[in-house]
């Protein structure tokens, strides 16, 4: 006889049932513990981790949203992209921190971060001493030395940007005054870039020749390239002026360019030739105040010249230099022409007519150092 018939069915049904809850909550549980949930991002669903924070879901998501940058505070434009402010999150409309925890159906909103401009700072600066150049003779020196200015600028922090400035004392400039030897019928032929291979050395044939002392301003690096020419140069009466090391432009340069440029040419004369340089010539004629400073620190005359026939330039032929020099020669006039930077035939060809005809005219070549006597520099 049995007691409780039902009582094995009612047993198994109470068994399956508690399986199902148990694998119902440990659904749930894993949705939660390693799962993800939903969230409302700026409208739209989306799975993220639970106890993820605020920080992490804006790193994880695709967002499109973004920082503000940093701008100049002088012309606005970016100089740090996402420099700006944060992204403001806002989770279920109060203002969430980066670490805020977020739960399933919370509602986020993504404010873009604001454009902030760099902040700015005040400083005194000093305005460099402009250059002016007068006269037309070929010897430098200076009418006036010049004086430094002074600015209040402001500028920014970040950038480096003037913003804004104000000239408190004006810079006044340095007056360089370009003079001629006098009146005595003399001339001083000089040529530039050299030593060159081939090409000075029938200059030097031909000065030899005729018998015309000339000063030679040679590049440091060609010096170095072509010992023996420059020691011809000096070995046959010639002098030797300094051209910089590297043919460079020195306006603009810094003390340190300016110096090495310099003494690095004199140092290689003086090993190769056992002549120390007297003359400066800067490449191209460009000169400026701190460039004359410099000048003279190393104990250098500036020259220039007074007579270009330019015969540097591609296509100028043997009579057309001659013909320009002559007609341009006056007393005390200083000749430029080169014996490098590459192919001077046309020069090497017209050199012994220019000589001819000078003479003819009835002028004497000399060293610069006996034109007639410029006037002295008070500085």
């Amino acid at each position: 006889m049995t007691a409780y018939p039902h009582s094995h069915t009612a047993r198994t049904a109470l068994k399956a049932a508690g399986v199902v809850a148990a694998f119902g909550l440990f659904a749930f549980l894993a949705q939660g513990a390693f799962g993800r949930v939903p969230v409302q991002i700026d409208g739209r669903e989306r799975l993220v981790g639970v106890g993820d924070s605020v920080a992490e879901i804006i790193a994880e998501q695709p967002i499109t949203v973004r920082r503000g940058d940093l701008l100049s505070a002088a012309d606005r434009r970016v100089i740090v992209a996402g420099g700006g402010t944060q992204v403001e999150v806002r989770v279920n409309g109060a203002e969430a921190k980066p670490e805020a925890r977020v739960r399933p159906g919370d509602t986020l909103e993504l404010i873009p971060g604001a454009d902030t401009v760099e902040p700015t700072t005040e400083e005194t600066r000093a305005i460099p001493v402009p250059t002016t150049i007068v006269g037309k003779g070929a010897v430098l020196t200076m009418a006036a030395p010049g004086s430094a200015g002074i600015e209040r600028v402001v500028v920014g922090a970040v950038s480096g940007d003037v913003v804004a400035s104000e000239t408190v004392l004006p810079a006044t400039p340095m007056v360089l005054r370009r003079v001629n030897g006098g009146g005595k019928k003399v001339v001083a032929l000089t040529f530039d870039d050299g030593p060159w291979p081939g090409q000075t050395a029938k200059i030097l044939d031909i000065l030899e020749t005729k018998g015309v002392p000339a000063t030679f301003f040679t590049v440091g690096l060609r010096v170095k390239r072509e010992p023996a020419v420059a020691k011809r140069i000096v070995a046959e009466g010639h002098a030797i002026g300094n051209h910089t090391y590297h043919h460079i432009d020195l306006t603009g340069a810094t003390p340190d360019v300016l110096k090495n440029e310099l003494v690095s040419e004199n140092d290689m004369v003086r090993w190769m030739t056992g002549a120390t340089p007297k003359w400066f010539r800067p490449p191209m004629g460009k000169i400026d105040g701190p460039a004359y400073k410099a000048i003279k620190a190393a104990g250098l005359k500036p020259v220039l010249w007074t007579v270009d026939p330019q015969d540097w330039r591609k296509g100028a032929e043997a009579l057309t230099i001659m013909k320009s020099v002559v007609a341009a020669a006056r007393p005390g006039s200083v000749i430029l022409l080169h014996d490098g930077g590459g192919d001077r035939s046309q020069t090497v060809t017209a050199l012994p007519w220019i000589i001819d005809e000078l003479r003819k005219a009835g002028y004497e070549f000399v060293l610069l150092d006996d034109l007639p006597g410029a006037p002295k520099s008070r500085w």
